[in-house]
């Protein structure tokens, strides 16, 4: 019985940590459909490229002051204030308040 007990003990927290990591994850249809290109504001230096929408995800990058990334309006738009964005390849997310619509006009490229 004590190692029937162990047994689904284990296997409830790895379903939990599963379904927390999956909750964690990021989604590629987030990164297709409607794109513009916002400028990078608001900010000492640089912001963090994040691979899921969350503070607490991995920072995939840093992208400075006055970079130009494209932001794209999939299903994550603006969860918990973050935009899917794609800067130099990369693909994660980013905070909306470091991020201003830009409609060309010469700005740097990082």
């Amino acid at each position: 019985m004590k190692k029937f007990l162990s047994v689904m003990l284990l296997a409830g927290i790895l379903i939990f940590v599963g379904s927390q990591a999956e909750a964690a994850s990021r989604d590629e249809r987030d990164f297709i459909g409607a794109a513009y290109e916002a400028k990078v504001v608001n900010c000492n230096e640089w912001i963090s490229l994040r691979y899921s929408p969350s503070a607490s995800s991995e920072r995939i990058a840093t992208i400075p002051l006055g970079a130009i990334v494209t932001v794209y309006d999939g299903d994550a738009a603006g969860i918990d204030g973050f935009y899917p964005v794609e800067y130099r390849g990369m693909k994660g997310y980013c905070l909306k308040e470091y991020l201003r619509y830009y409609s060309g006009g010469g700005a740097p490229r990082h």
